[in-house]
Order: structure tokens, then sequence, then C-alpha cells
């Protein structure tokens, strides 16, 4: 489990997070949703340990993040940012291949270089391998990001013990078309049915609605509401978080509310 345990972060000698606390489990998808400014990228970088807290504290299987070993943090978990610069003409390959560093030493060249394409193959960026990153639409970089953060936790353990593993994702489907923000979170969801528990930072939230299991909503520096997705995106809870009048209906294809401005 991933855990983040009543933290509190100030930043620049502002309180941005207050009395914070969020679990995140093997194989489910978390969505953090909330407005501009509410806290939501500061908790994901508490929860990768790349953020240091006032109070509280963030832990992973009980052990709190300061106490891991970085190469064994980054062995477990992995973060896609809003924005990955990547400045290099690297190959596609290439690109996820860095996924890998953290487990250099740790199996063989030839077992590398599969997890690598089973991430390539299951972001369906595979055809792409040999294209420069640089030459690539801003959708097909996202992929190939994921493909990256995917071989960065694939863990093969020879005796078949479970480890949990987790994916943080902060905004990654901001700037990309329907298509394209929809199969960032198939991949994500898919990756939850393989025991990968997924945090993801949203906006959308009806997109939310139909790929996570649970969402938190933060407002004003704190968990307002966290549950199921019909428990949380409701008309009054909505209008509480967001200070926006919508309907939600129940979605035409999916078990799901949708939700739609009025």
């Amino acid at each position: 489990m991933l855990r983040a345990c009543n933290i509190g972060v100030d930043l620049g000698g502002v309180n941005v997070l207050e009395n914070v606390s969020v679990a995140l489990a093997p194989g489910e998808v978390v969505a953090v949703v909330g407005p501009n400014g509410s806290g939501k990228s500061t908790l994901l970088a508490v929860l990768s340990g790349a953020l240091s807290t006032r109070a509280g504290h963030a832990s992973l299987e009980e052990r709190q993040l300061t106490e891991w070993d970085p190469l064994a943090l980054a062995r477990r978990r992995a973060v896609l940012p809003q924005h990955p610069q990547l400045a290099f003409t690297f190959s596609v390959l290439e690109v996820v291949q860095l996924g890998r560093s953290p487990h250099a030493g740790t199996c063989s060249l030839e077992k590398n270089l599969s997890i690598v394409q089973d991430s390539l193959m299951e972001t369906g960026v595979g055809h792409l391998s040999e294209r420069s990153h640089t030459t690539l639409s801003g959708g097909e970089r996202q992929r190939v990001q994921l493909a990256r953060v995917l071989s960065q936790i694939d863990f093969p353990v020879a005796d078949g013990r479970s480890i949990g593993r987790y994916l943080l994702l902060d905004e990654p489907t901001s700037n990309l078309d329907l298509a394209h923000g929809h199969r960032i979170l198939e991949t994500a969801r898919r990756a939850s049915d393989r025991g990968i528990g997924v945090l993801a930072v949203l906006h959308d939230l009806n997109l939310a609605a139909m790929y996570a299991d649970r969402i938190v909503a933060l407002h004003d520096r704190r968990v307002l509401y966290q549950g199921s997705p019909e428990a949380v995106l409701t008309k009054e809870r909505i209008q509480k978080v967001f200070d926006l009048s919508v309907r939600v209906i129940p979605h035409p294809t999916r078990d799901c509310p949708h939700i739609i401005s009025e």
C-alpha cells in the first residue's frame, strides 16, 4: 500500500496541503480531482517521495518513503510528470529503455529488452520504436513516456511473489485529443488489472468517472470527499468542490455517472 498519512505541506511559506490522508492499493485506479491550486500535484509529489512534508508522512508498505533506498523505491514506484522534458534526439526505443535504469544488473539484457518491447506494445507505440522522440506528436510522446514508466516498474520475481508496484500520473491527458486521452487511461486501467496501483491527477471528471475505482476530491488544501465515482460525483458535491452547477446522469453505455455542465 502507498499512503499519505495526515500530511501538511508548505511551499514558499504558503500552506498548500493540510491533514491530507490518501491510500493507493495494488490493482486499483484512484483519480485525484479538484480546482486549480487545490494541491493535486503537490499530493502526487509527496507520494512519489520528491517532496518533503511539514506534518505527517508518506509510506510504502508501512515504511516511510524517506527510509527507502532510492533504487529500490524507483523499482516499485514510477512517475509520469505533466510535461516530460527530453531534449536529446533519442529513439523511442532508447527512451523506453531509460525506464530500466533502476534495474541495472538485476536481470539479463534479453529480459530488459523483452520488458521494453512489451511496454511499447502495451501503449501502442511499438511501430514507432526506431523514430526519433523529437519527431512525434504530443499524444505519441505521452504514450512513449507512459511506456517508459511502465517498463520502470516491471519487476520480475523468480519465485512468483506478488510485489506492490505503483504508477503516479500527473495530468496524463492534458493537452491531448479525446482519442489519445482515452488510450492513456485505457492503458492505466490495464496496468491496474495486472496488479499495479495507479493514481492519476485528472481535470476531466467524466474520464475520472469512467476509469477510476475511487475518486479523491481536494478543495481548499484538504480532502473534501473520497469514495466511488457514484459517491463523489454528485450534483451537490461537484458544486461544493468546483463552484459549478452541473447535471449528473447515468452514462448511456457505462456503469458510471456522466456530468453535463448546466
